[in-house]
C-alpha cells in the first residue's frame, strides 16, 4: 500500500473540477453534502469521517 487513500466519493460534477486548485479570489462551489449531519453522524456511530463508507456518505447528499 502507497499510503494514498483515495477517496470513497468524488462529489465534483468533473474530474477537472476535483483536481482544480482552489481560487481564493472566487466563491467556492455550493457544498454537495450537508456536512454537519455527515460530522454528527460520524460521531453518533463512532467513526470518523474518514472511515465511513459510500453508502454513508451519499445518505447526506443535497439535491
Amino acid at each position: 500500500m502507497s499510503g494514498i487513500r483515495k477517496p470513497a466519493v468524488i462529489l465534483a460534477d468533473s474530474m477537472e473540477e476535483y483536481m482544480a486548485p482552489p481560487n481564493p479570489y472566487k466563491n467556492p462551489p455550493k457544498s454537495k453534502l450537508n456536512l454537519l449531519e455527515l460530522g454528527r453522524y460520524a460521531r453518533r456511530v463512532g467513526k470518523k469521517i474518514e472511515e465511513l463508507t459510500a453508502e454513508e456518505i451519499l445518505q447526506f447528499k443535497i439535491g
